[in-house]
């Protein structure tokens, strides 16, 4: 159970890096931080939507067939998961 709890919250770590890079398009930054939006769009952009998707239907199934327990799992984070996970299938499709 602690590896999917890891999984859930490197995913939400994740997508907080995609929300970030989302707001690189609307914000100036003046190449100040260059080198750390390169990072935050690596790991928003290529690998948040994929994660998440797998990591979601990973823990609802489990759920859902009684493998875990809502109380071990972080709450807050699971469903914040899914949230993003709506606002990335709006934002890349």
């Amino acid at each position: 159970m602690s590896r999917l709890r890891f999984v859930l919250k490197l995913a939400f770590i994740c997508n907080l890096c995609f929300l970030a890079g989302e707001a690189t398009y609307y914000i100036n930054y003046a190449d100040s931080f260059e080198g750390l939006v390169k990072h935050i769009l690596i790991l928003g952009f290529l690998l948040a939507f994929p994660l998440n998707v797998v990591v979601s239907l990973i823990a609802t199934l489990m759920l859902v067939r009684g493998k875990a327990i809502w109380k071990e799992l972080p709450p807050f984070v699971f469903v914040t998961n899914v949230i993003i996970l709506v606002a990335q299938i709006l934002f890349l499709f």
